[in-house]
């Protein structure tokens, strides 16, 4: 292959490469053949042909026997919501709001539909209710705020370095949104 130029090669390998998917091509396709279906041969009329004989049950005295239990026609119930079944539909009716009269509504002891008030049901006079008592503080808890050796005390994250003054940037709304704006901690 030395002496064969790099067009040469170019051409050689191309051409070898469609005639390889060609027979590749060929053999795929012939998997595909469908086998000839070979027809029957079929008797002549004229020749000899086989009497089928069927042979009846006998069926006389089982027929009393027999007994078929009525069929039950499934009634169709009116939905309230609407025709589910088959294709046809039908749309909900508009609700209706019932209406109470004045004395349904300020009857203290009833509900305006007629169910008797319980004990839940009753309204409870929020002047009355017991507030719950603060747990007391003991002196020796630091308070929210407190300062000491540097440290400030956070409830819920404990004695913190105190920094001072947090920082405040003014951010124009025009740029990237991902644009670092501060530095985060040291």
């Amino acid at each position: 292959m030395k002496n064969i130029n790099e067009k040469v090669k170019k051409w050689l390998i191309i051409s070898s490469g469609l005639v390889l998917s060609a027979v590749l091509l060929v053999a795929i396709m012939s998997q595909f053949n469908v086998p000839p279906i070979n027809d029957l041969d079929l008797p002549d009329q004229n020749s000899d042909t086989q009497k089928v004989a069927v042979e009846s049950p006998d069926i006389t005295g089982k027929e009393d026997d027999i007994k078929v239990p009525p069929i039950e026609i499934e009634k169709e119930t009116n939905n309230a919501n609407g025709v589910d079944k088959g294709t046809e539909q039908t749309i909900q009716p508009d609700p209706v709001k019932p209406e109470y009269t004045d004395e349904q509504l300020k009857n203290p002891e009833q509900k305006p539909n007629g169910e008797k008030v319980t004990e839940q049901d009753k309204p409870v006079e929020h002047n009355k209710v017991e507030k719950p008592s603060t747990p007391s503080k003991s002196d020796n808890q630091p308070q929210g705020g407190e300062k000491k050796n540097g440290q400030i005390y956070v409830p819920g994250f404990g004695w913190i370095d105190d920094i001072g003054e947090g920082q405040g940037t003014v951010v124009d709304g025009e740029g990237d949104i991902n644009k670092q704006v501060g530095i985060m901690g040291n």
